[in-house]
This record gives C-alpha cells, structure tokens and sequence, in this order.
C-alpha cells in the first residue's frame, strides 16, 4: 500500500500565496510541492467553508482548511453522529432523571442508539451523556471462609447456615426469599439504613433505624412484614448482633421465617443486596449521616432502583416484576376459593 503524507499547515500557506497572490497554476503549485494535481485542486476547492461557492466569490482559508482537515480526522477515527437530537434529548432525560445506566436506556427506550453507540458517544464526548456517571463495578473480594471453618460455630448458627439452605432459594427459583442488611452512617453516628431485596424480583424496602439496638431492629423488622404480610418465607443476612439478637430472631420465628446467616467475612454468598448497597451509595455517599434523611428521600430513592431496567429481569423492572407475581397470587387465591369442594 503506498504511504501518503497529509498536506502540513505550511503547504496550505504556500498554496494560497503562490495561487492567489503569484497566480500559479494549482497544476505548477503540484510540482513544486512533490503532489499529485489532484490533492492541490481538491484542497482549494473542497476544504473551505462553502465548497459550493466558486473560488472567486468564496476563497481559500489556508487557516480554516487546516482546522477542518484535523476535525475530519477526528470523525473518521469516532464515526459520525448519526441520532436524531430527540432521541439524544430522551437520553439525556433518561440519565439525569431517572439516574439509568446505558445498557439500561438501550434496552428499555425506543428509536435509540445501541449500548455500544452510546459508549462511543460518551468517549468523544456527546453533550447529552456528559451526567453520565460510570458506575463502578468491584471485583468479588477474597473469601475468608476457609479462615473462619477453623473457628468453633455455635449450635444455633449450624442449624442457621447458608449451607442448609435449600436450592429452590439458592437458584432464586421461587418468590418470597429475601435478603436483610445494615448500611451505616459515619463513624459516631448511630442512624442507619435498613435494607430488604427479594432475590427473585430484585425489588428493595429501604426503612431508617434511629440506632441498631434490639428494640429499634425488632420494630422495624415487624413493620415491613406487616407491609409484605404472607410474601416472607426466608430472610437470609449477615452475622451482625443486629440480626443474631434474642428479640429480632424470636420475632421471625413466630412469624414462621426461616433465617440463613452467610458466613463470616464472605459477603458474596448474599451479593444480591451488596450490589443494590452500591445503589443506594450513589445517593447517599459514604461518609453521610442518615440523622436527617427523610421519608421522602427515602421513597424516592427506592423508587428510582425499584423501577430500574435489569438484564437479569429480561429488562423489565423489579417493581413490574414484583407486582406481577402479587396480582398473580391474588389470582390464584380468588380461584381457589370460587373452587367448589367435592362431596
């Protein structure tokens, strides 16, 4: 393949002294230059602002036509933008209103770009993805489990394991099988955030705890079974003492829940609601106090996750999902009981 040599800012300056000023031929400015005639004609007529416009009417801008040539290389390397600007405006939306991801606006808008587009378009620097905020994904951290099966568990703890559970659980396969968790203000600070995630819908409670003591976790416990009432079958969570307490562990037992605690110092084995921690941390920084957030906030905030589009959920939202399988149940009750009983 022959090498070519783009044409410098200096030759462009001598092509514009020596054809306007020493009215040289473009054909004698190729020779003098070592180019073929065609680069020199196509450069002064097609690399100006108006290549529509004769030459004697519009001239060349060595200046404007060395600006151009840089810019054209820059679209040849990205590629054009060939979105409409209502579409790149429903983007924009997408991202600062309702804090979606691109593969999320991709697969869950019409009439816009792919997830590989809209990548491209936030490297060169699109103005309607320049919010976007990358989210960051983490590397599952080493399990420490090996480490701690050398120490002596409790009775009540291998009755209690992640290892009993069930596979129907594990494999998210049936609904009403949660996961419970703490997301903690600063250090000094006693309010905290408790968080719920059913793992088949991905859908999440958030409530606010004044302080983690036995009597605040009880309470909170009790009212989100009193908003899901029927839905909880098994809570799976960590080993903190906000969990493990006399008074939080006899409330779900009378509830007839079965709890799973993960072992120590091995989060990934309840990774479904460390990622939506991630979440939640995109509105509330670590380092922020949870002494006054509001209801509000926090109903908003569950709000947007909950009506987030998930790969895993074939793009539909845990609130879609979610609800589909309540109206499903409820279906299902109505029939049952309209069933007339056999003699």
């Amino acid at each position: 393949m022959r090498a070519y040599k783009r044409l410098t800012r200096s030759e462009r300056y001598y092509i514009y002294v020596w054809y306007y000023e020493q009215k040289i031929t473009l054909r004698q400015i190729a020779l003098r230059l070592h180019r073929t005639p065609k680069t020199v004609y196509d450069e002064v007529h097609n690399n100006r602002r108006r290549p529509d416009v004769p030459l004697d009417k519009f001239p060349y801008d060595p200046e404007y036509a060395n600006w151009l040539a840089a810019q054209n290389r820059i679209n040849r390397r990205y590629g054009k933008i060939q979105t409409s600007h209502g579409a790149l405006n429903r983007v924009q939306k997408a991202i600062e209103e309702k804090h979606w991801s691109i593969p999320m606006i991709a697969h869950s808008m019409k009439n816009v770009p792919s997830t590989a587009t809209l990548y491209r378009y936030l490297h060169i620097g699109v103005t309607a993805l320049k919010s976007y905020q990358k989210r960051k994904y983490h590397l599952p951290p080493k399990s420490m489990r090996d480490i701690m099966r050398s120490n002596a568990e409790s009775d009540f703890m291998k009755q209690h394991s992640i290892d009993v559970r069930p596979e129907t659980i594990q494999k998210r396969r049936t609904f009403g099988h949660w996961e419970m968790d703490c997301i903690d203000s600063p250090q000094g600070t006693n309010a905290s955030l408790l968080v719920f995630y059913e793992r088949k819908s991905r859908y999440i409670e958030i409530m606010k705890v004044d302080n983690k003591r036995s009597t605040q976790m009880h309470d909170a416990i009790q009212h989100f079974l009193e908003r899901h009432s029927k839905q909880v079958h098994s809570i799976t969570t960590d080993r903190g003492h906000e969990f493990t307490n006399f008074d939080v562990m006899s409330l779900l037992i009378d509830h007839h829940i079965k709890v799973y605690f993960a072992h120590a110092y091995c989060p990934e084995e309840k990774g479904g609601i460390e990622r939506i921690n991630r979440d939640i941390r995109r509105f509330f920084p670590k380092g922020q106090s949870f002494t006054k957030v509001t209801l509000v906030a926090l109903r908003a905030v569950q709000d947007i996750i909950n009506h987030y589009p998930r790969a895993v959920l074939q793009w539909k939202t845990p609130h879609m999902c979610y609800h589909q399988f309540l109206n499903s149940q409820k279906f299902r009750q109505k029939a049952t009981k309209q069933t007339p009983r056999l003699a």
